[in-house]
């Protein structure tokens, strides 16, 4: 697993919060060694369509 820190796996769009929770969720990864690729590929979907609306909305 990848555990680069800087900024190449976010679109200049993405909302900050989301991008903090992706960063938790690598820093998490990254200390849990059983964590599979699999487990944070699901985990950091979730946290992306958890903010997807945000992209498609006007009213922030």
């Amino acid at each position: 697993m990848d555990h680069s820190d800087d900024q190449s796996d976010f679109a200049p769009d993405d909302d900050l919060l989301m991008q903090q929770e992706i960063m938790l969720l690598k820093m998490k990864a990254f200390h849990n060694s059983s964590m599979t690729e699999e487990e944070y590929e699901i985990l950091e979907k979730e946290i992306r369509k958890k903010y997807s609306h945000r992209l498609r909305s006007d009213d922030y």
